[in-house]
């Protein structure tokens, strides 16, 4: 029977409608939207670029936008798991039945130890947390404000195993393992800042708004970054503009103590480039590095520029320029002392990556003018005085590639060092450089061996050799296991080699000398860690051992027509050796960190224990941010017991233990302000003669900040 045309027809009609009825019956089943909000606990501060996974009929994924909103559309109904991620924080999982009533806000809270945050200061490239073969000690953008201070010296001097040093005349530097500020490296976007003053870089004279966060390595890191790394490395970074995102900000504080602080800053993207600006003012009534107040003064002007253009996906271009002016007074016996310091530095470089290769060259050139002054009146005389200035320029061309988790790191670095000083043999002298380094991390499975090496000529005092070797090895996710064996350097300083100085007094007078024939200073270290983490908590451990020799001392030379004759000579060996062991812990909206440190050390020529160094150590900090807003932290900082001075018979005078609280509470308020209200040793207990350590500070600040999204 052959069906009729007419019946064929009706028949595909009503196919037709059905097969439509179903589609669009599919269509509405799939037709629904997943929305959520991730922001940061407490804060309510929006969270871009989180992770955001959804299980359930499907697999679907998401990031979150500049305002930490994320969506999914077309989404099949039924119950879904969300698991949101970011760096930094803890993880959070949430039920979500689709149809959902409402989008879903996740508040994320900070992880104990942010293994997933991204450092660079290890092995000279960009890597997580987790992933260094050294341990390495973060100090992030909220830490710091948190500390409510105005400058870095303040904010390293309050972690775990980071020693204030006094400087000479004045000054804030800071010791690392027991080695002195002069052995520490202090790298600024991983470049070395010239300015030492007696050895010492002033870490006062940095302000706490540009820096973005804290890099410190402790113990030799002189196979990746040349002389004076023995100690260890504090690499500041500067802020940096958020991609799709223009901010401005204002911040003042005012407090006792003369305490003055004015700083504005912008921060965004126009087009491929992206910019940084940052202004301030800082004034106290107090000399960094001396514990005298008695008309003390210190006013700083800083500001900072920085530029970066994104010329595609595989090349970037920056450039950027840092200056900082500041002008000390002090009150030293009869006289009132001053020091005036400028420095400036600008840096540009590039960036070239494709596939696993990486090019980076980059030139640096810094300068840093002082001047040395005495008067009987708190006002110095024009025209009087010591001068120096400091440059250094320097180039370097890195190369890395990376296969699979292994990679090379690789470099060359070339540097004209300079000096203009009242107080050196023929006033002016210049030194060059070369210095070639290598390493290379080989992974397998669980394991990390990275070997690494650095030569540098020096046409002073010739070449020197510094090995390392660093191993790493995670038998569970959570615990990584670290050790490094290496040498580390301090080549001799400018002053050390052609100082030229004489003090005359009443009938009697020494003269300082320089020694052109020094050698470089040399250690050897061992470190061993331990470190175990997980999002909400974290205990972290590590032992070291540094062997140094032919530490640059002054040294007796003779006497000549009655006046004392010193120089400088290899002299000095000894050890110093320690522990640290660190906790953490969030919970909700409370963060809980705790650190006790010991440190054992001897000069091998007195048999005593080196000056300045407190055997005991140890930190408390309490953060918690309240349902309503407000957030308080409390940070306990404990120095032990210290020998401070050896008198000619070998005697040690000793200081006493003393511990230091700091509080703060912040809160925001409508459109953009914020309110904190500080005070930095709250006890006022503390020596009266330890620098830094000046009594009681009380401080508030008021902050307007105002941020939007570039994404539309």
């Amino acid at each position: 029977m052959i069906t009729p045309p007419s019946r064929i027809v009706r028949a595909l009609a009503a196919a037709w409608v059905a097969a439509a009825l179903t589609a669009g019956g599919l269509a509405a089943q799939t037709a629904h939207r997943l929305d959520g909000r991730v922001t940061e606990a407490g804060s309510d501060a929006p969270l871009p670029g989180a992770a955001v996974q959804a299980d359930g009929p499907v697999r679907l994924t998401a990031t979150t936008d500049a305002e930490g909103r994320w969506s999914i559309a077309g989404v099949p109904a039924g119950r879904y798991v969300v698991r949101v991620r970011r760096m930094g924080f803890v993880e959070r999982t949430a039920a979500m039945d689709v149809p959902a009533a409402a989008p879903l806000t996740l508040a994320l809270s900070a992880g104990a130890l942010p293994l997933n945050t991204v450092v660079v200061t290890a092995s000279r490239r960009l890597q997580r947390l987790a992933d260094v073969p050294v341990t390495t000690e973060v100090i992030t953008r909220a830490d710091i404000e948190q500390a409510g201070v105005s400058d870095l010296s303040a904010v390293l001097t309050s972690r775990l195993g980071i020693q204030l040093e006094g400087g000479h005349p004045a000054g804030e530097g800071v010791m690392l393992q027991g080695l002195s500020s002069e052995r520490v490296l202090i790298l600024m976007d991983g470049q070395p800042m010239v300015g030492r003053i007696s050895g010492q870089i002033d870490l006062s004279r940095i302000p706490a708004s540009m820096v973005e966060r804290v890099e410190v390595v402790k113990g030799p890191q002189s196979a990746l970054y040349g002389s004076e790394a023995m100690g260890g490395v504090v690499n500041v970074i500067t802020r940096r503009a958020a991609p799709g995102r223009w901010d401005a900000g204002v911040e003042v504080t005012a407090g006792t103590q003369g305490r003055a602080d004015v700083n504005g800053s912008a921060r965004g993207t126009l087009g491929r480039v992206k910019y940084v600006a940052d202004l301030g003012r800082r004034s106290t009534e107090l000399t960094p590095g001396r514990s005298e107040t008695q008309d003390a003064l210190a006013e700083r002007l800083d500001g900072m520029l920085r530029l970066e253009w994104a010329a595609d996906s595989t090349l970037r271009m920056e450039t950027s320029a840092i200056v900082l002016d500041e002008r000390q007074r002090w009150r030293g016996g009869p006289l009132y002392q001053f020091a005036d310091n400028r420095q400036w530095s600008a840096r540009a470089g590039a960036e070239w990556t494709r596939g696993g290769n990486r090019v980076a060259p980059a030139l640096y050139i810094s300068e840093f003018q002082h001047l040395a002054r005495a008067a009987t009146g708190a006002s110095p005389v024009e025209g009087s005085g010591d001068t120096e200035s400091q440059r250094m320029m320097e180039g370097e061309l890195l190369f890395g590639r990376t296969w699979g988790a292994s990679a090379l790191d690789a470099g060359v670095e070339a540097r004209r060092e300079e000096i203009d000083s009242d107080r050196v043999v023929g006033r002016n002298r210049a030194m060059h450089s070369v210095e070639p380094f290598a390493q290379t991390t080989f992974a397998f499975g669980a394991w990390q061996l990275v070997p690494g090496a650095r030569m540098t000529w020096s046409e002073q005092w010739g070449t020197h050799f510094t090995p390392r070797l660093a191993a790493m090895v995670r038998p569970i996710p959570s615990l990584a296991l670290r050790g490094s064996v290496g040498r580390g350097f301090r080549a001799p300083a400018f002053k050390e080699l052609y100082m030229n100085f004489l003090n005359l007094g009443a009938g009697t007078g020494y003269t300082v000398q320089g020694n052109p024939d020094l050698r470089p200073e040399t250690s050897s270290n061992a470190t061993f860690g331990a470190e175990w983490a997980t999002g909400p908590a974290y205990l972290r451990g590590q032992v070291f051992y540094n062997r140094f020799s032919n530490f640059i001392e002054t040294a007796l030379a003779g006497d000549s027509s009655g006046i004392t004759v010193y120089t400088y000579d290899n002299v000095a060996d000894g050890f110093t050796r320690g522990a640290e062991l660190e906790a953490g812990a969030t919970r909700g909206r409370l963060r809980t960190e705790i650190g006790y440190g010991y440190l054992a050390t001897r000069d091998e020529a007195t048999g005593a224990e080196l000056l300045g160094r407190p055997a005991h150590s140890g930190r408390l900090s309490l953060d918690y941010t309240t349902r309503f807003g407000p957030r308080a932290g409390v940070t306990a900082v404990y120095t032990g017991r210290t020998p401070v001075q050896r008198d000619s018979a070998g005697v040690v005078s000793m200081r006493e233990g003393f511990p230091r609280l700091d509080a703060r509470i912040a809160q925001k308020l409508p459109r953009g302000l914020e309110f904190s209200l500080g005070v930095r040793n709250l006890t006022g207990a503390g020596p009266a003669d330890w620098p830094g350590y000046t009594g009681r500070h009380v401080y508030a600040g008021i902050g307007w900040r105002t941020s939007e999204s570039l994404v539309r």
